[in-house]
Parts: C-alpha cells; sequence; structure tokens
C-alpha cells in the first residue's frame, strides 16, 4: 500500500469582485514585521532623553503592503526594562524591570522600509502608562496568524476534494488516491483565505487508465506492511485556488 502525508496546502481564495486592499494581515511572528516593530521601538527609544528604554512585549496586530519597499501597520506592546537611555543599548539585550515597578505602552506605527537605499521611515504613537495595576491584560489574537478550524466542515472537505483531484491528475502514480485522515487545518485570514492543511491519502484499487476520479468503487488497497514501508514518503504541496 502506497501512503503520502501530504504537510502543507495552502489555498487561497479572492472574490472576483473584491478589491486589493492597501494593506494586508501578515502573520505577526513573521521576520520582516519583528524588523519594523525593531526600528520603530529602536527609535521610540533613541527619541528619549531620559529615564530607562522600553524593550518588546507583544506585537498585537501587523499589516503591510505587497512590493519590494513595503510599508508595515503594527500594533505592538512595550514594558520598561532595567536599561538606561544613556547606556545606549538594543532593547534585546535589556531585562524587563519587575512587574510592580515597570511602566508599560502600546505603540502603533507606520514604517516604512526602503531596501535599496537601506533606510527606514517610521511616525508612530506611543501611550505610557506608570500606573500598572490600573491596566486590564488581555490576550489580544494575531489577526494574520494561523488558528486551528474544524477538519470535520464542508470548508475543509470542499477543499481536499480539489486538492485530490489535482494530485490524481497530475502524479505519475498509476492508481488514483483516496483521503484516509485529516491531521490539522488552520486558516489564516488575508485578502481572502489562505488554508494550511494536513492530510494522508493512500493508493486504491482504482487505475487512472480506467477511472477518471474517484468513484464509490474505489477502495484503499493493502499490499502488506513491507510494501508500505518502502512506499511512505513525505511531500510538501502548494496550491493556489481561485474562484
Amino acid at each position: 500500500m502506497r501512503a503520502f502525508i501530504v504537510l502543507a496546502l495552502c489555498c487561497s481564495f479572492f472574490s472576483s469582485r473584491g478589491i486589493p486592499l492597501a494593506f494586508e494581515f501578515s502573520d505577526c511572528d513573521d521576520p520582516d514585521v519583528f524588523q519594523a516593530v525593531d526600528a520603530a521601538l529602536k527609535k521610540y527609544n533613541g527619541d528619549r532623553e531620559t529615564g530607562n528604554q522600553f524593550a518588546l512585549y507583544m506585537v498585537m496586530e501587523a499589516k503591510r503592503t505587497a512590493g519590494p519597499d513595503p510599508q508595515f501597520y503594527v500594533k505592538y506592546r512595550i514594558l520598561e526594562s532595567t536599561c538606561t537611555t544613556e547606556e545606549n543599548k538594543h532593547w534585546q539585550d535589556c531585562h524587563y524591570k519587575v512587574s510592580a515597578e515597570a511602566k508599560t505602552g502600546e505603540c502603533t506605527a507606520r514604517v516604512h522600509m526602503n531596501d535599496a537605499d537601506k533606510t527606514t521611515n517610521v511616525s508612530q504613537d506611543c501611550k505610557i502608562f506608570s500606573d500598572v495595576s490600573k491596566i486590564s491584560l488581555t490576550e489580544a489574537p494575531c489577526l494574520g496568524c494561523f488558528h486551528h478550524i474544524s477538519s470535520d466542515g464542508s470548508e475543509v472537505s470542499e477543499i481536499l476534494k480539489k486538492a485530490i483531484q489535482k494530485f490524481n491528475k497530475h502524479s505519475d502514480e498509476l492508481a488514483l488516491f483516496k483521503l484516509v485522515e485529516i491531521k490539522e487545518a488552520k486558516r489564516q485570514v488575508v485578502a481572502g483565505w489562505n488554508y494550511a492543511i494536513r492530510y494522508e491519502i493512500e493508493e486504491t484499487n482504482c487505475t487512472k487508465d480506467q477511472f477518471q476520479d474517484l468513484t464509490p468503487e474505489c477502495r484503499i488497497t493493502s499490499r502488506g506492511v513491507s510494501n508500505l514501508k518502502k512506499s511512505v514518503y513525505q511531500e510538501n504541496i502548494t496550491l493556489i485556488i481561485e474562484i
């Protein structure tokens, strides 16, 4: 029996009537987002003449434009560190102050990264709170990140149906393959939706010269454990489906 573990399926669905947004949500853990936040925070600390530097605590929201010179819109939370402004240290080398004593703040920044000139333009607004006890801390969802969704819904099954049809059509295998198990399903909100689905398919008794697509007659075959061990492998597949 041949089995395939398909690790990642990314599908983007866009309405034909939709208007592209100037900014699209980005993963808060994206290295480019971190670079933009780093530039904004370094500017904020550099503009301070007295007191302690602030260190990054959390990226709450991130958006970016497409193209070689992207612009970023970021919201991030900062916490007072033990480093003074006079030390001129990078904030990543500083420790947070004791939470009972530390000031905290929230910043909203626009950052323009010019790769050609190696320059960065930052405009931002930061609000600092000195009385931490009066601040209600809540967990902010990362709107641009992947979030787990149910693997049992029609949303996922329709995507996998198209994915397996494409695999059966373009693979070099003689037999058609059928879904065995959905391991994981996640979705990301951008201008449309990106899906990351991890699933397993196995060979059926239906051959391509007899069947154009899977039918109820197609059943998963069993050729013994030894053949199964030899044929299992992993493959990354990326599909773009537009509707």
